[in-house]
């Protein structure tokens, strides 16, 4: 007979069932289920499927003869990068390096742009918004914008893999909610622990992966969204004047790339319908894709380059919307006079109420000293990722088709209960 094993939802221990208290428990961590909650939750489990993936490529093609006629490949000897340009271009520079380009062959063989969005800003435009970049960081250094060098601007078009997908699955949260209460000896704490399902279906359309190697992805990502509404059908006449990075990352790594975003869009959507816990995490998801599109598009970016203080700083402005990226350095004495400014502020102001009620001047000194550090610190961790924007974005909330979230499958099943507590101080 087979000996059928149950994990423990909380720690994946084996469980066991105890004859005295009619309970499962998990001896590793002491959880304690009843049989009806741990039935439903493997029951749960035991409906989930696979994750399906398969993308439909019949869009992208190759450029066509006359096209390639019209087109060269120019190539840096320094950083390795290549760019497309058309015919009439002479010479030019490295976006990446700044190093100058030769030439080194004609345009053969590579895929052709499906779409193409066109800059919609010009340089001194991008060196303004630049500016303005710098100036709302309070903690970036008083010399930065004055004393660095932008030694180029250059138009890019980069290459982006563009995804639709319709997504259905099911993510598994779990959830929590706490009660305190206290009687004369002692303060409890109860914390009680869910397993939340959310099963549905949302749709996403134009979810662009970076298809160039040369560029950093959290960079290129730091600059979206892009409006695709704006998205023209591919013309080679776009690419007088401007040149365009050449694609060189297999569409298999986008595809994963991809996948995650739809993931993690998925995943948000899903959370934002769960409510009325304390806390709430992520266990595990399964989606599946279905009426899938890849296609292939060019993208206008601004980069720039600058130096300070012999260090090379790179920003990336979106030639559609503006928005600029980059990551800033601190300024190490700003940051010290910011936490101690802040530090005081609250803790004085902390001390002051506390004084006011317990009339006990330790207390309040105590309280002030902890609540200032605590509130000091979040706020100068807030400014400085001002000044590292640089990020992935995680999901795809700004690509979800209008009206296609669903939820069809709401379930909480009640897992187990932890209770905490703490001697409470003797009162004088």
């Amino acid at each position: 007979m087979a000996n059928i094993q149950l994990k423990c939802p909380c720690c994946g221990g084996t469980l066991e069932f105890d004859n005295k208290t009619q309970m499962v428990v998990c001896p590793f961590c002491d959880s304690q289920f009843t049989t009806e909650d741990l039935k439903a939750y493997s029951d749960d489990l035991a409906s989930d499927k696979q994750d399906e993936t398969a993308w439909d490529e019949s869009r992208v093609q190759e450029y066509t003869d006359k096209e390639m006629k019209g087109m060269k490949i120019y190539s840096c000897d320094s950083c390795g990068g290549e760019i497309i340009v058309d015919e009439t271009t002479s010479s030019t520079k490295c976006p990446y390096c700044g190093n100058n380009l030769v030439v080194s062959k004609q345009l053969s063989g590579d895929l052709r742009p499906n779409y193409v969005i066109p800059f919609k800003n010009d340089k001194e435009t991008v060196q303004q918004d630049l500016k303005k970049f710098f100036r709302k960081k309070p903690l970036l250094p008083g010399s930065f914008s004055k004393e660095n060098v932008i030694e180029e601007i250059k138009s890019l078009y980069v290459p982006f893999w563009i995804f639709d997908a319709d997504v259905e699955g099911k993510v598994r949260f779990k959830g929590e909610t706490t009660r305190t209460w206290s009687d004369s000896n002692y303060d409890y704490r109860e914390t009680k622990y869910y397993s939340i399902i959310r099963g549905g279906g949302i749709a996403f359309d134009h979810v662009p992966v970076d298809g160039s190697s040369k560029m950093e992805d959290k960079l290129m990502e730091s600059i979206e969204p892009y409006d695709f509404s704006q998205a023209e059908e591919f013309n080679i006449a776009y690419l007088a004047g401007i040149a365009a990075d050449r694609y060189d990352v297999n569409k298999d790594v986008t595809f994963n790339r991809a996948t995650q975003r739809f993931r993690d869009g998925t995943i948000q959507a899903f959370r934002n319908d769960i409510h009325g816990y304390s806390n709430v995490t992520v266990q595990d998801s399964n989606i599946q894709l279905s009426n899938t599109n890849a296609s292939y598009a060019l993208y206008p970016v601004w980069i720039l380059n600058t130096k300070w203080k012999e260090k090379n700083y790179r920003f990336a402005v979106n030639g559609q919307t503006g928005k600029v990226a980059g990551d800033l350095p601190v300024s190490v004495p700003k940051f010290i006079l910011f936490y101690l400014l802040f530090f005081l502020l609250v803790g004085g102001a902390t001390f002051g109420i506390a004084f006011a009620i317990s009339t006990e001047w330790l207390i309040g000194l105590i309280a002030g000293i902890i609540l200032g550090l605590v509130v000091a610190t979040i706020i100068l961790l807030s400014m400085r990722r001002a000044n590292k924007p640089v990020r992935f974005q995680y999901g795809a909330a700004n690509y979800v088709r209008p009206d296609s979230l669903f939820i069809n499958n709401r379930k909480e099943i009640y897992l187990y209960r932890t209770v905490s507590k703490t001697r409470r101080s003797s009162s004088k």
